[in-house]
């Protein structure tokens, strides 16, 4: 049973009810109160936001309750973790961001977060979205070079296994995957330049060998390199690269059908 110790938190919410799954698994630590987005009250105890559609009106609305309320404990509640989302999240100074469903694991470092008193052993409170969020930004800027999982995890000071899952978690591509796919995205322009052969193009974006970019780039974007630079028009993109250009743009559709 709750005491009066027992530290506060609102979850606010944009859907008509919030999930009361939230709710139940925090309801050991934390005392939760649900309001609605429309009716939330300015006060000081930590805000969890509860995203429904993930929708630009939602996010419009989160970052003006940042913006009114500059000093509060926010935390967002999403369901769809990605690239746009994270670096938003950074820039109005959010406190964390989780994916829902939330994990066993993501519930109890919620609560670690928010209840000082609250005992996990074994557990230690991850910043996990500025975590990720700096390792995509590394990625970012060095995805021509050699990168490893261990090396940017080491980098992030976060373990190897952590960060393999948080990329299955909240991503749904595997590390390797997605450092292939970033790579692959930046081919079609490499691929234009008439002062490059496939070879140099390969090397260029990182890759081991040639064979290796000649055999990812027909996997993912279903043609050749040399057919893509003899004009032929775009093959069927892979299942896992339109993940990954969700990933990338929350907006992006496939063109085929």
């Amino acid at each position: 049973m709750l005491t009066m110790d027992v530290p506060r938190v609102v979850l606010t919410h944009f859907a008509e009810q919030p999930l009361g799954r939230v709710c139940h698994q925090l309801a050991d630590a934390l005392k939760v109160e649900t309001q609605a987005f429309s009716q939330l009250k300015r006060e000081g105890c930590p805000c969890l936001v509860e995203f429904d559609n993930q929708s630009a009106a939602e996010l419009s609305r989160a970052r003006e309750l940042r913006q009114q309320q500059p000093e509060r404990k926010i935390i967002w509640l999403v369901p769809r973790l990605n690239i746009p989302v994270l670096k938003l999240a950074l820039s109005l100074q959010v406190t964390q961001v989780f994916a829902l469903p939330l994990s066993p694991a993501d519930a109890v470092e919620l609560k670690l977060l928010l209840n000082d008193g609250f005992q996990a052993p074994g557990h230690s409170l991850r910043p996990t979205h500025e975590k990720l969020r700096s390792v995509l930004e590394n990625i970012e800027q060095r995805f021509e070079q050699s990168l490893s999982l261990q090396k940017l995890a080491q980098e992030a000071g976060i373990s190897d296994s952590r960060l393999c899952h948080l990329f299955r978690q909240h991503l749904g591509l595997k590390f390797s995957l997605y450092l292939v796919c970033r790579r692959l995205e930046a081919a079609p322009e490499a691929l234009q330049d008439e002062g490059l052969n496939i070879a140099s193009v390969a090397y260029k974006l990182g890759f081991s060998t040639p064979s290796h970019f000649c055999r990812a780039f027909k996997a993912h974007y279903g043609i050749t390199p040399t057919e893509f630079k003899q004009g032929s028009s775009q093959g069927k993109h892979s299942h896992a690269f339109h993940r990954y250009l969700q990933c990338r743009n929350p907006d992006y559709l496939p063109l085929e059908s």
